[in-house]
């Protein structure tokens, strides 16, 4: 700060203030230059921010677009990089992944260089790489700003990120084609199993018109036949196989396997003879067992079927079968 002059001097005095106040602009334009030079600086900054953001939301759109595929998307996040870093002039990248290599035209190995490893699945599958073509002043890693470095760290975590994306949804996609494939061959063999299901169904239709229509015409009327010529016995036999014989064309024995599958042969045979209206002594006789096993078979058979009212007649339930 210049000594001011006292004087009564009017020039002496007047310098004396022009001295001041040339200081004064001085002084003040240091400080405007200090704070152009920040100014400068602040906005070299934010435009590698800017940067720095355009590559990434470059690395999204990439990302984002199903139409490319994994390599592609790689060879496209190399081709962005440059741009974004300090001198990108003479910036170049390479990324290795599983041994494959996408690298900018103008790659080469050079001294200056920063590099990151891409893991996926949290296993380390390839390198992501910057290089500067020629030496630049040194800053926080070699010539590389550390915000540059922090850039490369999550552009190889969105690699890998962006890699196990990929991979599943590949992976889905197989999925979903392989089920679809199943589908349609599922689909085929219904349509084969309805066409066997409805031929054999017309078969058997015409199988059971054909039984039935030779119990009718050929069986029964012989049956009467020697009905009329046998002993009581016989006529006894005859009646029980007329009636085994329509119920062989009816839906009972399927019926009575509905009520009860757990009837044994024997239960079973007694059922048919009780439905064909056969008294306990006349089973008996026929079965040559005793009067008494008859009805001790007929109480198994009630309560199988669960005929728990005795007012219930077993000849005439077993008949609406």
């Amino acid at each position: 700060m210049p000594t001011k002059i006292r004087t009564n001097n009017p020039l002496l005095r007047e310098l004396s203030a022009l001295i001041t106040r040339n200081a004064e602009l001085e002084a003040m334009e240091t400080e405007h230059r200090c704070l152009e030079g920040s100014l400068k600086k602040q906005t070299h900054n934010l435009k590698e921010r800017i940067k720095e953001i355009n590559c990434l939301y470059g690395i999204s759109k990439l990302v984002e677009n199903q139409q490319i595929s994994l390599p592609e998307i790689y060879q496209g996040i190399i081709n962005l990089i440059p741009f974004s870093w300090q001198y990108p002039e003479i910036t170049c990248a390479r990324l290795t992944m599983n041994g494959r290599k996408y690298k900018t035209a103008n790659y080469t190995d050079t001294p200056w260089q920063q590099s990151a490893e891409v893991n996926v699945y949290g296993k380390e599958m390839g390198v992501l790489a910057i290089c500067y073509l020629e030496e630049r002043p040194e800053s926080y890693e070699g010539p590389f700003l550390k915000e540059e470095r922090s850039l490369l760290n999550a552009i190889a975590e969105r690699l890998g990120r962006t890699t196990e994306q990929k991979q599943s949804e590949t992976a889905l996609n197989a999925s979903e084609q392989k089920l679809k494939r199943q589908n349609i061959l599922l689909q085929e063999k219904n349509i084969a199993l309805r066409e066997i299901m409805n031929q054999l169904i017309t078969e058997k239709k015409n199988l059971e018109d054909r039984v039935i229509t030779n119990v009718d015409l050929l069986l029964l009327p012989l049956l009467k036949k020697m009905k009329n010529k046998g002993s009581q016995l016989d006529k006894e036999y005859i009646h029980v196989l007329e009636d085994n014989l329509r119920t062989l064309t009816s839906s009972y024995g399927s019926e009575l396997s509905k009520k009860m599958p757990k009837l044994t042969p024997r239960e079973n045979e007694i059922c048919n003879l009780i439905k064909s209206g056969l008294s306990s002594k006349e089973i008996a006789g026929l079965l040559n067992i005793s009067y008494r096993s008859v009805e001790t078979y007929r109480n198994y058979i009630r309560k199988k079927l669960g005929i728990t009212n005795q007012k219930v007649n077993l000849t005439t339930y077993l008949a609406s079968l």
